[in-house]
């Protein structure tokens, strides 16, 4: 049995997301959406430190956000990243406690080995009203469904796994979060020029501008509800070197996600 780090494993579903986000023409409308939902969505943050995980996906986080400091949670030292990268493993994150104004998670719980760490870190590193957004694949799209049959028909192991925005709902609010609707984007792959895709691209814009739950893709706003972190019973030997940073402004005035109780359906499904 070949037995890997979270940072090895990590790595590997990380590269193979973002060659899918350059190469198709369903991640590359999922990068102008999300870009134009994140832009608007970081106007809220004020702050010192914004820390980004996950896979590079062409979000310019540079030139949206307000925070002062903005780090790149990196597996491996690049020296072209166009802000500070820190290396380790999102749920061993390199950062003190209550330390940061804002994390965003990009596709982070897809790639992740270990999930459920990665939003106890989040808790852990976060300021008491502290902003968390997640970009998630949701495994009940239309995109996601052809592909869970795809892999059922071919027999082949996902590396990126969707997760419901129920369940991540139910995780959050387990570690103190609350948290707003979660928006979707990406429902239709785009076509090439023409009648029909002039079409399908109508019918896709009416689908997110009124939020269905059938995108490929979803972002999630939450803010930290309590300010003691949650003992995951690691021993501190084994915990990377910690990055001491102030701590930010506080967070008073600042718009909070409504909390909602809208159900949907539960379960995850590989992308």
């Amino acid at each position: 049995m070949k037995v890997t780090s979270p940072l090895v494993e990590e790595s590997t579903y990380q590269a193979s997301l973002l060659q899918w986000y350059r190469d198709k023409a369903l991640g590359q409308r999922l990068t102008q959406q999300l870009s134009e939902a994140l832009n608007e969505a970081l106007e809220q943050v004020f702050g010192y430190h914004m820390v980004v995980t996950g896979a590079d996906i062409g979000l310019e986080f540079s030139r949206i956000g307000k925070t002062q400091r903005l780090f790149r949670l990196a597996t491996r030292a690049n020296p072209d990243q166009p802000f500070q990268a820190v290396v380790g493993a999102s749920s061993e994150l390199p950062f003190a406690t209550d330390s940061l104004d804002a994390l965003v998670l990009c596709h982070t719980l897809n790639t992740s080995p270990l999930p459920h760490e990665v939003l106890r870190e989040c808790q852990r590193v976060l300021m008491p009203n502290g902003h968390l957004f997640i970009i998630s694949f949701n495994p009940f799209s239309f995109w996601g469904a052809g592909n869970s049959l795809k892999r059922r028909l071919t027999r082949r192991r996902s590396q990126v796994v969707g997760v419901s925005a129920r369940r991540l709902s139910d995780w959050l609010s387990l570690l103190g979060f609350s948290h707003g609707e979660p928006q979707y984007f990406a429902n239709l792959s785009p076509l090439r020029a023409g009648r029909l895709g002039r079409i399908m691209d109508w019918f896709d814009r009416t689908l997110v501008r009124n939020n269905m739950p059938t995108g490929a893709a979803y972002l999630l706003h939450a803010r930290k509800r309590v300010a003691a972190h949650l003992d995951i019973g690691v021993k501190s030997s084994s915990r990377p070197r910690l990055i001491s940073i102030p701590l930010g402004k506080t967070q008073e005035g600042v718009p909070v996600p409504r909390q909602i109780n809208r159900s949907q359906p539960d379960g995850a499904e590989g992308t």
